[in-house]
Parts: structure tokens; sequence; C-alpha cells
């Protein structure tokens, strides 16, 4: 079992090392209040779901023509417990002549639950073309991203409107067919609902490929230099555990949070506790999560590799 004592940390207590760094290397940017909506839970599980829209009027011909509109899809979250432990001897502690054993004990425990659940959170680009089924399950059973999206209303074409991914690397032209896909995407009675994409959304490395399709004030891919009718249509934002280096995506940010649920079940807790036969001092965090995507309208995902 993993310990931190004298054998491992010899530096620790060797009055020759004048300064030694605790190293806080690694990004605590929390960015999930950028995709989810956040939210509490007290239950094991959360379930949400959703009912379609009404059809076009009818002509009045003398009697009143009644209607109805359909149960749609809903899916299913069930919360994950996620943990972490630390143990030091007690020689560790005493001995140990920087502090650093003796300083916040939760410190790095803390960093290194924010960057656990910031790579849970990057399962939404990660695993969108596919169906990712850790943390929730969708009745509908196509990936988040699908050109086999379906819906539950009688009798409606879904030849159009109801595909929301493309397989073309992000340049000027892909940007623009996949706004002019989104706009037209359809409700579940088949109608263009108009959805206007306001974030790109793109790997590290694509983000100078993005600032050129939104900043530059001519054709990013042109001779002429003509204008650059892509110009600042959408803000970019980069998940910093997208491990694809050539997927993106375009989004409807209002529609994004309303689709998008993160539940925090219990937030991250700390216990500490000395062993009482061995002198060793334990310590312990725990959070338990899920998150879930209820609809795909307010994405197009451009799934390269």
């Amino acid at each position: 079992m993993a310990i931190l004592d004298l054998a491992s940390f010899q530096t620790l207590v060797d009055r020759r090392y004048r300064e030694i760094k605790d190293f806080e290397l690694a990004s605590v940017t929390d960015q999930l209040p950028l995709w989810f909506g956040m939210e509490t839970s007290d239950t094991f599980e959360e379930r949400r779901s959703t009912i379609g829209e009404l059809p076009i009027w009818d002509t009045f011909g003398g009697n009143l023509q009644y209607t109805r509109f359909f149960e749609q899809y809903n899916a299913v979250a069930t919360h994950i417990e996620f943990t972490q432990g630390l143990r030091w001897t007690r020689r560790m502690m005493d001995d140990d002549l920087t502090g650093i054993m003796r300083g916040d004990r939760y410190r790095k425990m803390v960093r290194s639950g924010v960057i656990t659940r910031q790579i849970h959170g990057a399962r939404l680009w990660n695993f969108a073309a596919s169906n990712d089924s850790f943390f929730y399950n969708r009745s509908e059973g196509v990936p988040l991203a699908s050109a086999a999206h379906t819906t539950r209303a009688d009798g409606v074409s879904t030849a159009t409107g109801f595909n929301n991914i493309t397989v073309s690397d992000l340049a000027p032209t892909s940007y623009r067919a996949l706004r002019q896909q989104m706009r037209r995407f359809a409700n579940d009675r088949g109608f263009i609902i108009n959805v206007i994409p306001d974030c790109l959304v793109v790997p590290i490395e694509l983000e100078q490929r993005a600032m050129e399709i939104q900043d530059s004030p001519g054709d990013a891919d042109t001779a002429r230099r003509s204008s650059n009718p892509e110009a600042s249509t959408a803000s970019i934002e980069v998940p910093l555990y997208w491990t694809s280096t050539t997927n993106w995506a375009l989004c409807n940010k209002a529609l994004m949070h309303e689709n998008l649920i993160w539940f925090d079940h219990t937030t991250p807790d700390f216990n500490s506790v000395v062993d009482f036969e061995t002198f060793q001092l334990k310590a312990s965090g725990y959070m338990r999560y899920s998150w879930l995507a209820l609809d795909w309208r307010w994405l197009s995902y451009g799934n390269v590799s």
C-alpha cells in the first residue's frame, strides 16, 4: 500500500537541502460551469424527460380539429463515488525539516479532485459521437452527435433537420456549413427551429485555427482576402481535457446550459484520523456526482478523427 515515509522522502530530513519546492503544476481551472447547468441532488439518480411541440395550425373548415403533442426522450443519470486516500508515518511527520508534511494535508487532494471533475466533464467532448453510458443513459439510443436522430411524433420525416455531425476538418467552409446545418435543425414535428450557434469549441491544437476564422477581417483561406462573413460570429472555448487534436464543435450556449446538467450529490468532503496501532496519519477525500445530456439540438459536432 502507498505510504508517505522516510524511505521515500529522504531529502525532507536532510539538512543539506536548503530549499525544497512543493510543486503545484496542474491546472485547477473549473470549466464545468462553461458547459453545464450546475445542480445539487439528494437521490442516488436523477431523471429528466422532454415533451415535444405542437404541429402548425389547421385551416378552419367549420369544425375545430384537435391535435396533440408527444412525449420525447428521457435521460437517467446515476451518481458515481470517487475517493482518494493518503497515509503518513508518524516519523515522517515528526522528522520532516521542511514542514511540507505538516502543511495543508488536503491541498494537493483538492487540486487533484478539481482535475478529476474536469476530466469527467470533458467526456462530453471526448465521447460525443459514441454512446457513452458512464454517467447517464438516454432513451433515444443514439450518440449525442449523430446522423440518425429520431422523433416520437407520428408521421414525421427525419431525412432533414435531424443530423448534427460532420467529418470535415475545421475550416471557413466547414464552419459555414455547420452553422447552416444548425440553423436548419428541426423540432420533433419536423419544423425548422433556427438554432444560432454562438460558441466554437476546439481542442488546444485548433485554437489558432479557430482564431483565424473568428478574428480575420478577410477570408482566412484565400489570397484575395475577401470579406470574412464568419468573423466574430462565435466565442472560442477550449476544453483542457479534450484529448482529440482534430475534432471541433459548434454550440448554442443558452440551449447547452438547458440540456447539459451536472449533479453534485456530495461535494468534495475531507477527513483525517490517526490510526491507534500504527500511529499513521490517514486522510481521505470523497465526492459523488454525475451528469446528463437531455437533448442534442444545442450541438453540431465535427468528428474528424
